[in-house]
């Protein structure tokens, strides 16, 4: 359904007059991701789940800086459902801007600009908007259904669908030269491996905080027949537990100088622009680039919306547990934050160095292969993903075995 979209084409515009690469910039397409630029030109969903995006980073600025969204950030579940539905609202203003933008500057492609201006850009924008609010909609309920990220799922379809073409360059390529291309596809494959394990190591790595009982054992230690298999409770602390949303946060977010300098044409945007270009050298050196590309993703990976210490600790005093040597309470509290901060940190050190290394690896195949590449920063998302998937997965085969056990215990 996430695709439909992008073959329903806007109506009132002539598509031939278009040039090839026509608005690639304003579906979010960056360079990292592979190639996201939509099948038809002003499609219902050319503007992607670029609001969304727009408006998550706009949020977790927000709920640092202003005093009221800070507390309500520290008011646990409750408050990340209400700071939800304000990215919601912030979406569909960003859609309306964005649509507004695109509708006015696509009017010299429009059959009607001559003599039904203003309602040519008034039903331009409302197809735009809904079908932006459409894709807001549908990330939202992967998201909620637990099958991970949905803005993740919805552009790891994207970049599968992409590869397909990248695949058939290379073959016609690699076809095409004289010279063995053997050491060439070992090389990929050896750094395709390496990512893919660096990735997974940085989804998955979490730190085991182990919690004592007050004087009973587990329910499943009580029983020899029970169907769940005692482990050692423990809180788990995810190093990076909001997996590559930082990644595709930041390229998203990097792109948008580009956007703006190719609409409004000002020489300022353009120069920063050519900044964040780690192609050319005529704004800055290509290190500029890569050391704030990292610096973003370590950024995002540390912004925390959810503040969960509090109500980690709120539920272990409800099931009657604790950590070895720490108090309950503040001290919990106070604790869990320490850990919460240094797992994040170094999580979100792991992840830049990777997601900036495979960067890296994309702009240098890509000079190689006459503007193509595999695509390494795409395949941390299309891992990521994967993971989330699996998890899910997990979880609902655990769900059966559960409710065998609860039966069992007459509840």
């Amino acid at each position: 359904m996430s695709r439909l979209g992008y073959f329903i084409p806007l109506p009132g515009f002539d598509r031939r007059l278009m040039p090839e690469n026509y608005l690639s910039f304003v579906s979010g397409s960056v360079d990292e991701l592979g190639d996201l630029s939509p099948e038809l030109k002003l499609s219902l969903f050319q503007l992607g789940i670029s609001p969304q995006i727009a408006a998550s980073i706009l949020m977790q600025v927000l709920c640092h800086v202003v005093p009221s969204l800070v507390k309500l950030r520290k008011e646990g579940l409750d408050g990340h459902e209400k700071i939800k539905s304000y990215i919601w609202w912030i979406s569909l203003g960003f859609a309306i801007v964005e649509a507004l933008v695109l509708s006015c500057y696509s009017l010299p492609y429009s059959i009607y600009a001559s003599s039904h201006r203003v309602k040519h850009v008034m039903f331009t924008t409302w197809f735009l908007v809904c079908g932006a609010m459409t894709m807001t909609w549908i990330c939202d309920k992967i998201t909620e259904s637990g099958f991970g990220q949905g803005s993740s799922l919805i552009i790891c379809v994207s970049i599968l669908t992409g590869y397909t073409d990248t695949l058939y360059k290379m073959l016609i390529q690699l076809s095409g030269s004289s010279v063995s291309w053997w050491p060439y596809v070992l090389t990929v494959l050896g750094v395709f491996t390496v990512v893919t394990m660096w990735a997974v190591v940085v989804t998955e790595g979490c730190r085991k905080i182990k919690l004592q009982y007050y004087g009973f054992k587990l329910a499943s230690a009580a029983r020899d027949n029970s169907p769940i298999t005692e482990v050692e409770p423990y809180i788990p602390f995810n190093i990076n537990p909001s997996g590559m949303q930082p990644v595709l946060t930041t390229s998203y977010l990097l792109a948008f100088p580009s956007i703006v300098a190719s609409i409004l044409g000002s020489s300022f945007w353009e120069h920063v622009k050519d900044i964040l270009n780690p192609d050319t050298t005529r704004g800055a050196e290509p290190w500029v680039y890569y050391s704030i590309y990292a610096f973003f993703v370590f950024l995002f990976n540390i912004f925390d919306i959810a503040n969960m210490p509090k109500e980690i600790a709120d539920y272990l005093n409800k099931m009657g547990a604790r950590i070895p040597n720490i108090k309950p309470g503040k001290a919990t509290i106070e604790y869990l934050t320490k850990i919460q901060a240094s797992t994040r940190f170094w999580g979100g050190l792991l992840l830049s160095v990777l997601a900036t290394s495979s960067s890296i690896l994309d702009h240098y195949l890509r000079r190689v292969n006459e503007g193509f590449s595999i695509g390494f920063t795409s395949i941390l998302i299309i891992v990521g993903s994967i993971i989330e998937l699996r998890r899910s997965y997990q979880a609902y085969n655990v769900m059966p075995s559960l409710r065998k056990a609860l039966r069992g215990y007459g509840l």
